[in-house]
């Protein structure tokens, strides 16, 4: 009775909870997921965590990853890619101008607002500028494809205007895992709009998942990230440690034993050996900023500081405690 009684309430707010996207009962437990407006800010990387955060898109236009689950109900929500009025994010300016959110870097937020039009994102940046003082830094995160849809002119408009860097999931080098992830991009990609960005005057700071070749693709994993690394020479890379999320179709992977998860020591290893295969010509910052990390060591040039980085990823790897260490297993980041 009590279940039935429940479940009515449930059916009468209905048509309250509009922005509900699909909720279902099981085992009495009711799991709701919420289809979230563009306006909703839904993640930023830990590098923006004390910055203005204005939303320019919503969802990811591609959103094909079969190890992101961002947009696909993980954190109780759901958000379909659509750009924001143009109206609505400089409103959303003016706002943190009366304000008073002056100093602080601004991050332009949504999967990747590199999707929208130059001419609209130009406006949005120049405006920015205009209305917020001594903003140390402009950012977004972009898609290599967003990138090579535009031209080099489009690319220093955005230098220009006063996108200082964007943030993009490069993820592997390996053309095969890129494939078996749906990634939809090559190698070759990356390579190419890591040279126009870095050439339009525009930062580049890229993402490298460990573990994401599993235990089959490691050594080709470490192999073809080295080098895709080498031949971009990006601003700043930065480490992530793969955890499967459920909602994800990597997890019935993982689940049916199709694919192998790495353990902590593994991908430390991994890290270690990626840095290694870097050529001397790489320079970039290296971070390990992440909450799925198990080491947090970093450095402001790694051409200068390799050696003491793989050093100190071998005091890890030699750790009798990282041998035995569990994995994180995080299920929300």
């Amino acid at each position: 009775m009590l279940k039935s009684l429940f479940l009515k309430c449930l059916e009468l707010l209905k048509p309250i909870l509009n922005n509900t996207r699909y909720f279902y009962y099981k085992k009495l437990r009711i799991i709701m997921v919420i289809k979230l407006p563009p306006s909703q800010i839904v993640i930023r990387p830990p590098v923006e965590a004390y910055s203005v955060l204005i939303a320019v898109t919503g969802g990811c236009n591609w959103n094909q990853c079969r190890f992101c689950g961002t947009y696909k109900g993980i954190y109780g929500s759901t958000q379909d890619y659509a750009i924001r009025p143009l109206e609505d994010v400089l409103k959303d300016i003016d706002i943190y101008a009366e304000k008073n959110y002056h100093g602080y870097p601004v991050f332009l937020a949504g999967g990747n607002p590199t999707s929208a039009p130059t001419e609209f994102l130009v406006k949005i940046i120049e405006y920015v500028r205009l209305r917020m003082k001594n903003v140390p830094r402009v950012s977004c995160y972009a898609k290599a494809l967003d990138i090579l849809r535009k031209t080099d002119e489009e690319l220093k408009q955005l230098a220009e205007a006063g996108l200082d860097i964007v943030y993009m999931g490069l993820e592997s080098g390996s053309s095969e895992i890129l494939r078996i992830m749906k990634k939809g991009n090559t190698p070759k990609t990356f390579i190419k709009i890591g040279a126009r960005l870095l050439n339009a005057g525009i930062n580049l700071s890229l993402y490298v998942i460990l573990g994401l070749g599993g235990k089959k693709l490691s050594e080709d994993h470490v192999k073809e990230t080295s080098r895709v690394l080498t031949e971009i020479n990006p601003t700043i890379f930065r480490f992530r440690t793969l955890n499967i999320m459920p909602n994800t179709p990597l997890w019935g992977d993982w689940k049916s034993g199709d694919f192998e998860l790495l353990s902590p020591l593994e991908c430390l290893i991994e890290e270690r050996d990626i840095i290694k295969g870097l050529g001397e010509n790489v320079t970039s910052q290296v971070f390990n900023d992440h909450v799925s990390n198990y080491c947090g060591i970093e450095t402001s040039n790694i051409k200068i500081d390799r050696a003491a980085f793989i050093n100190t990823l071998n005091s890890y790897i030699n750790d009798p405690k990282i041998k035995n260490l569990s994995r994180k297993n995080l299920t929300q980041m």
